[in-house]
């Protein structure tokens, strides 16, 4: 019998699987021969699964005709546009960055057209933003960066209820607040290293440098200007390039710098790997008394948090498992139901047990 490829959206119940179904990450979401169910077909309608090859009758035998593919294709056709305008924004800061460095003047106007789609857009998006890199191949980091950061932002500050113009604000702050870097003396951002004393000094005046480009820009607000400033600054002091106390951060530039750290830890470098987006969150929890404002923090978990319901991940053991609640108090432990068993596992009851992975 031949075999035929169909959508997510047309499986039912029953369809045999005849070529392994790979996710983004290179790993089979369903192997061959499998014999879908009801949940199966729900984890790939979930994670926009295109294609499936499956066999033309069904378990029990019967001949399967798929339905004519029916049901809405808007979260397929939303995650095009949000992901092309994610593309276009980082592909146009690359452009504005090469400018920068040969002596051209920051072009708001244009900077604000490109992020713009991808701060409306990011809120309908049916992916994962926390998870961002993993849609797309890295092709310039920096770049990919800014448009990343902004998108966070964005997402943080719908879910946590700000207004709209603070959202296109602080979002267009953080697209623009490494512009700076493109006045350091070295290209420090391409280099296979981690940086000298020297060359740390040098690094430090860029949050100075972007907000002196933005500083006379009137489609900047005075508190994105300042988030900008501030974005390396913390709470303990120690930041750049003030030292500034935390009473006199602003908690916008304490966002920026939240988002800043999570989507640089998360992102390949030329000096490190990337790392995995609960990882990511463990990292900035142990830093968050010393570095960040507690409430943005409080946002930014809960984000996270709501983000990561229903997806799928996979396991320091192996197993690949369903979010199906998180506690607040520990946000990297959620429970977790097992895709093989169906066992539902707690996560803060065993510590050697983390989730080394999200599925796409």
């Amino acid at each position: 019998m031949q075999d035929m490829i169909v959508s997510a959206n047309q499986l039912v119940a029953g369809c045999i699987v005849t070529a392994d179904v790979i996710g983004k990450s290179g790993m089979p979401l369903v192997k061959s021969k499998t014999v879908l169910t009801d949940m199966e077909i729900f984890y790939l309608q979930k994670m926009l699964v295109k294609e499936v090859t499956v066999a033309s009758h069904l378990e029990n035998g019967s001949s399967f005709v798929p339905e004519k593919d029916s049901v809405s294709m808007q979260p397929a056709i939303i995650q095009v546009h949000f992901l092309d305008a994610y593309a276009a924004a980082a592909k146009g800061y690359q452009k504005q960055f090469n400018a920068w460095q040969h002596g051209s003047t920051v072009d708001i106007a244009a900077l604000r057209k490109h992020i713009l789609p991808v701060l409306e857009k990011v809120s309908e998006w049916e992916g994962n933003v926390f998870n961002l890199p993993a849609y797309k191949e890295q092709i310039d980091y920096l770049s990919e960066h800014a448009a990343g950061t902004a998108a966070l932002v964005a997402a943080i500050l719908q879910k946590a209820g700000f207004s709209e113009a603070d959202i296109k604000q602080i979002g267009l702050a953080a697209y623009l607040a490494d512009c700076g870097i493109s006045k350091l003396k070295q290209p420090y951002h391409i280099q296979k290293r981690r940086l000298h004393d020297s060359d740390w000094e040098d690094v430090q005046k860029h949050p100075t440098f972007s907000y002196r480009m933005v500083e006379q820009a009137p489609l900047l607000s005075s508190k994105a200007k300042l988030a900008i400033l501030q974005h390396h600054e913390r709470a303990d002091g120690a930041g750049y390039p003030l030292r500034l106390p935390k009473e006199k951060i602003h908690s916008f530039a304490s966002l920026l710098s939240i988002c800043d750290t999570y989507h640089a830890l998360i992102s390949e470098r030329a000096f490190r790997a990337a790392v995995s987006p609960y990882e990511a969150v463990d990292i900035i929890l142990e830093e968050q008394f010393r570095r960040f404002d507690p409430a943005m923090i409080q946002h930014f978990i809960q984000a996270f948090i709501d983000a990561q319901q229903n997806t799928t991940v996979r396991l320091s053991s192996g197993e690949l498992a369903e979010v199906v609640f998180t506690d607040n108090n520990h946000p990297t432990k959620p429970m977790v139901r097992e895709q093989e068993t169906g066992q539902v596992k707690a996560l803060t009851e065993m510590p050697h047990i983390r989730i080394d992975q999200i599925i796409l």
